[in-house]
């Protein structure tokens, strides 16, 4: 691929897949489609049976694929392809989320006039509906449904539509790999946000998420796992004090919804593997500064759980 000009960087797509091969060829279909075009394309394979590594080759061969022999996980899959990308920015996409035709440009021009800005957390609506996807995309509450077409700064971002500057890699470190799924960005974001930088919803950025009605976790052992992973990322990133506010609340509004929701023996058995994993998270443990931990809050309080009312917070997943 030819950069229009010398002076525009190398954006590294990273996607990763498991078994969904036309998603997937979907999705580089609108990479290609960029009308920026000084790109490359990482795609992690988690040991996908269904062809996908044969139709990759054979139909974009150009296409960098790196092969796990089985299903590592989001976290170190992203890591993966990270760890052999040449760009200076990293566009991380799930195999069912497609980048609309000038996303790039966006986001390498928005880059380009704040150096402050980390992350870009993309606007991600359904495919088929082009409205806000709630499953993969907001990470905000129905209130703030209003400012979906308005940028602000934003506590997280969501991994399967975002971009990142590759410095952020080099200073941080990657995400978080005893993460199999669920609250990698939002361990990844205390961290961004500890070394300075912003992170900014940027509605300008779309992706289109295909929802798949074949979820590969879900239900009880979703709730399981994200309940484990959460309090796994209090524990290892909060100082103390946020640590003895939150995991009682979170521990309480999960427990909660668990009961009413009919899977509190999982949930409970959540709480057993966090009991668990504790020791080894204690011992690598690097909570992040009050300052930030403060500014954290803030921006929670602006656009986050701590803007809602019980009734949603109850509810909130992660």
């Amino acid at each position: 691929m030819n950069s229009k000009s010398s002076s525009q960087p190398i954006i590294s797509t990273v996607i990763i897949t498991w078994d969904r091969k036309e998603d997937i060829l979907e999705t580089i279909r609108a990479v290609y489609n960029q009308a920026f075009k000084n790109f490359e394309i990482i795609v992690v394979d988690n040991g996908s049976k269904d062809g996908t590594v044969e139709s990759i080759k054979q139909l974009y061969p150009r296409v960098k694929l790196v092969l796990l022999d089985c299903n590592m996980g989001v976290s170190y899959a992203r890591n993966a392809g990270i760890a052999i990308a040449r760009g200076e920015i990293i566009v991380c996409l799930d195999s069912d989320a497609s980048p609309s035709k000038n996303m790039f440009d966006k986001i390498v021009n928005k880059f380009r006039l704040n150096n402050r800005i980390g992350i870009i957390n993309s606007k991600i609506v359904n495919a088929f509906t082009g409205q806000i996807d709630n499953i993969a995309g907001w990470s905000y509450s129905e209130n703030d449904l209003k400012f979906q077409d308005t940028e602000f700064l934003s506590f997280s971002f969501s991994e399967g539509g975002c971009a990142i500057r590759k410095e952020i890699f080099d200073k941080i470190g990657p995400f978080w790999d005893q993460l199999f799924f669920g609250c990698e960005g939002m361990e990844f974001s205390l961290r961004v946000l500890d070394a300075g930088y912003d992170i900014l919803y940027y509605p300008e950025s779309l992706v289109f998420h295909r929802a798949s009605p074949h979820s590969r976790i879900q239900g009880a052992s979703r709730e399981k796992m994200l309940f484990n992973h959460v309090l796994s990322v209090y524990l290892l990133r909060y100082p103390w004090w946020m640590f003895v506010i939150f995991a009682p609340l979170k521990t309480g509004a999960v427990l909660v919804r668990g009961a009413r929701h009919g899977y509190l023996m999982s949930v409970l058995r959540g709480w057993k593997d966090f009991l668990l994993a504790s020791p080894t998270i204690l011992k690598n443990r690097r909570p992040i500064h009050n300052t930030t931990a403060l500014h954290y809050l803030n921006l929670q309080r602006q656009h986050g759980p701590l803007s809602w009312n019980l009734i949603t917070w109850l509810k909130y997943k992660t």
